[in-house]
């Protein structure tokens, strides 16, 4: 399991009495906390590759982007260095103004 705990600002934790709180608690808060952290942040990249007949796409960056099966046959014809971004799931690409939902491999 990953340490989120770090997402929840130190201002918060007189608050939320932190020092009282179990560790099962306060991770399930630092889960909450990253997962609002990270509402509405973009990524922008190129592609480096489309691989799996579309089911997922590399950018230059090296992060990996499961495509939802749905939108595989559209992804699959986006091209080397075509420039993406992604919002909240949902992958743009800015050459051919088609998008595609995906998630980040992890």
């Amino acid at each position: 399991m990953t340490d989120y705990t770090w997402a929840v600002p130190s201002w918060w934790h007189e608050r939320l009495g932190w020092d009282r709180l179990s560790e099962s608690q306060k991770q399930l808060l630092g889960e909450f906390a990253f997962d609002i952290w990270q509402l509405g942040r973009h990524k922008k990249g190129a592609i480096e590759e489309v691989k799996y007949d579309g089911r997922l796409i590399v950018l230059d960056n090296g992060s990996r982007w499961e495509v939802d099966s749905l939108d595989s046959s559209t992804a699959e014809y986006w091209n080397f260095l075509d420039d993406v971004v992604v919002i909240d799931g949902k992958m743009y690409n800015l050459e051919g103004a088609e998008s595609v939902d995906v998630t980040e491999e992890i």
